[in-house]
């Protein structure tokens, strides 16, 4: 009996999941001015200074977002799972590729609810993604930022300070002129 409950407990779990990751997708992908829904948070004129933090890089390495200084940094916090966060991927490769160094890319894969980085290599393997990957495995990263809906993305400028937060899929107009704001 203690199982059957603990199994309904867990389907139960798992159909809201999906149900409220179906409408939050839905309601993301629906095009907006500013992307597929995105919500821009932070204005160039409220720049704060950039919280430092450190990930893994994918050999293990620990790399600080202090240690990209100097550039234009892009900070985009995404998961395998996640659709809306698979639905931007092409366009930051896209830009990675033509921008790749003028622009620090940091793509942060988050290892929860499953993820690990198998996963993500194989993902970003099989797409033809090449941007670095980096690992928030301890999830300080997105802690510093209060991350709590991905895909999350940060612009921070050559001097450390955040230009732009934008919560949601981006598509390539709003990721360009986020990374273009970052630039100046």
């Amino acid at each position: 009996m203690k199982n059957k409950l603990i199994f309904a407990a867990a389907v139960t779990a798992f159909v809201l999941f999906m149900g409220m990751s179906y409408f939050s997708y839905d309601k993301l992908s629906r095009k907006e001015e500013n992307g597929f829904g995105a919500k821009e948070i932070q204005t160039a004129e409220s720049k704060i200074a950039a919280a430092d933090f450190t990930v893994l890089d994918s050999n293990g390495k620990e790399v600080k977002l202090s240690d990209m200084r100097g550039k234009p940094t892009v900070v985009n916090f995404w998961a395998t799972w996640c659709p809306p966060c698979r639905s931007e991927m092409p366009h930051f490769q896209k830009a990675y590729e033509s921008l790749g160094e003028k622009v620090n890319f940091m793509m942060i894969d988050l290892l929860a609810g499953g993820e690990t980085r198998q996963k993500a290599r194989q993902y970003a393997g099989g797409e033809g993604f090449s941007f670095p990957i980096y690992y928030d495995a301890t999830g300080e990263a997105s802690g510093k930022y209060n991350v709590s809906a991905i895909p999350t993305s940060i612009f921070i400028d050559a001097n450390g300070s955040v230009t732009e937060t934008v919560i949601g899929a981006m598509n390539a107009s709003t990721l360009m002129r986020n990374i273009d704001k970052a630039g100046k």
